[in-house]
């Protein structure tokens, strides 16, 4: 008897490590505000309707909590991945408000989000269709910014500084808040969470601000890029064209580049934290390990760009460890050293 009990208390303990091991948990925002929260439809400058959802930092936890922020509040916009909704990275947008930024998102106007490389010609009509819903998505974001602008929403009038606005793009996000960026010079920093470079963002490079995130997929290996499969090449292809266009934004002022070699795409949104069985023996710490530095790099690029305040990022720029690998316009970019660009 005392034998049976002894084999259930390990088996209750063995399966708590686990579940505290294994199992993910979101973490809470890292910064010194409460985090509020609301959904309002703006009015848009044709008199459409824009859904957007508004994390802020607020005087209390509590539903309706005023808003708690230096006036005027920086603004980040976001914009998630293809055909995504701006709940997407809603981790990383609440980090940001604890921090003290204002961030408004809106959904993704594409329909279909598939991205169909399996042959040349599948892939040469998937990248005309991105390009295509980059700057619609492009469009939407300016549509949010002119209506921040008019004083919607009244929770926000007067409180903001729009003359200096980030934008955090989600994979296709990414070059959407780049082509916003190219149409209003208030957008002054984007961050871009490892999307393609799609639409005009593949040949223009602006003035704004840009700090690149990558996963291990934005670096193909040579034998991905000569694979007898179609799509597996088609996709390793899309990622060795980028090479050397996110090389040469590098040589630029304020441009930043990191890598999270273990990171998948989808790790950079909220299915880091998505129990899958592709990921099924992912601690929590590493999971934690790699939301750290995602939301350390964000808040401290946007306080670099957005108040002036550069040391925090200064710390941060090329110290590589376990988790980070820093890229810059004259390294070689593993697996990608004979990618045909």
């Amino acid at each position: 008897m005392k034998l049976l009990q002894l084999l259930l208390i390990v088996g209750l303990g063995l399966a708590v490590a686990a579940w505290l091991v294994f199992v993910p948990r979101r973490p809470a925002p890292s910064g010194p505000k409460a985090v509020g929260q609301a959904e309002f439809l703006l009015q848009g400058s044709r008199g459409q309707s824009v859904p957007v959802t508004i994390w802020y930092p607020a005087a209390t936890s509590a539903s309706n909590a005023p808003l708690d922020a230096r006036t005027p509040a920086p603004v980040i916009l976001y914009s998630p991945g293809w055909a995504g909704t701006r709940t997407q990275s809603s981790l990383q947008v609440e980090n940001l408000a604890s921090h003290g930024f204002v961030v408004v998102a809106c959904d993704d106007l594409g329909k279909d989000g598939s991205f169909d490389v399996s042959s040349d010609a599948a892939m040469a009509a998937t990248t005309e269709r991105a390009g295509r819903d980059v700057v619609a998505q492009a469009g939407r974001l300016l549509e949010v910014l002119r209506a921040l602008a008019t004083g919607q929403p009244a929770l926000l009038a007067g409180r903001l500084d729009l003359a200096r606005v980030g934008v955090l793009g989600y994979s296709l996000g990414g070059s959407a808040g780049l082509t916003a960026a190219l149409q209003d010079q208030r957008i002054a920093a984007v961050l871009n969470l490892d999307g393609g470079l799609f639409g005009p963002p593949a040949t223009e490079i602006g003035s704004a601000a840009y700090f690149l995130l990558s996963s291990r997929e934005a670096f193909p290996t040579d034998a991905e890029l000569a694979s007898s499969n179609p799509s597996t090449r088609n996709y390793a292809l899309v990622s060795a064209i980028d090479i050397p266009r996110n090389k040469l934004r590098m040589e630029r002022p304020d441009n930043y580049w990191a890598q999270i070699p273990k990171a998948g795409h989808n790790d950079l949104s909220d299915s880091l934290f998505t129990f899958t069985r592709a990921k099924l023996f992912r601690t929590n710490f590493e999971r934690r390990a790699m939301n750290a530095a995602i939301e350390a790099y964000q808040v401290a690029f946007f306080r670099s760009i957005l108040l002036g305040e550069s040391g925090s990022l200064l710390e941060l720029v090329g110290r590589n460890d376990q988790t980070v690998r820093w890229i810059s316009s004259t390294s070689t970019p593993p697996g990608a050293a004979k990618a045909r660009q």
